[in-house]
């Protein structure tokens, strides 16, 4: 039986497709990465709480997934998650989160891999892959974001603060050879596109795709830009 999220991630697959079309089928790797969720406790008494729903940046790397999956068949995937927020999230809501995405990465056929620092997460793209035999084609981060800052944490740890990230000045902690030439590379957090894509572009030499503005993910699927004025930039 098809599940409600299993619906919603196969629309927004659709649709998305003719937005982002895939590079041309190559040899190397896809990396997709997942921040984590905010604390209930710390959100809902603001008056635009973060993350009521649990699993936004998981929905949506899974329709990226499928995407990949469908496009280019047999491709080599890696979906790194940032685990600690689920934990703490699954805390809080009496529920194994971490089981849960894990039963959704193996119902997907997709290599799991879960990361709790970011040295860890600039361990597997710099190494985990020979990657003169095996670059990276394809980069989609899913998770909270400012204009300078992936955020694989958000008011989980810390209210509305982050103590796991990934700063645009610490891209050059990843090899630049880590990438195939002309990889494609996405954030669909929030802000991205105001310095990090310049950043990302400075650094590696292709372009990173990212919002001006910020995203919504409350749809379901691959996120959208929310913002008035808010769009997609390279």
């Amino acid at each position: 039986m098809m599940t409600h999220w299993m619906l919603r991630t196969g629309l927004a697959a659709l649709l998305a497709v003719a937005i982002f079309p895939f590079p041309e089928a190559k040899a190397g790797e896809y990396l997709i990465v997942s921040g984590g969720p905010a604390l209930k406790f710390n959100e809902d008494d603001k008056p635009a709480p973060h993350d009521r729903y649990w699993a936004n940046f998981i929905d949506s790397a899974i329709t990226r997934i499928a995407q990949i999956k469908a496009d280019q068949p047999g491709s080599l995937i890696a979906w790194l998650v940032y685990r600690p927020a689920y934990v703490e999230r699954g805390r809080e809501m009496n529920q194994d989160l971490v089981r849960e995405v894990e039963t959704r990465a193996a119902a997907l056929g997709v290599k799991l891999l879960w990361f709790d620092r970011t040295r860890q997460l600039v361990n597997y793209i710099n190494r985990g892959q020979d990657r003169r035999q095996a670059p990276i084609i394809g980069f989609d981060f899913f998770g909270h974001s400012n204009k300078a800052c992936f955020m694989f944490d958000y008011s989980s740890d810390v209210d509305g603060g982050s103590v796991s990230f990934l700063h645009q000045n610490q891209l050059t902690a990843i090899e630049k050879t880590a990438f195939a030439p002309n990889a494609a590379a996405r954030s669909w957090g929030c802000h991205s596109g105001e310095s990090y894509s310049e950043a990302w572009k400075k650094h590696f030499g292709f372009p990173m795709m990212g919002a001006i503005g910020k995203t919504d993910y409350s749809a379901g699927g691959l996120p959208v830009p929310s913002s008035e004025g808010g769009h997609w930039v390279q």
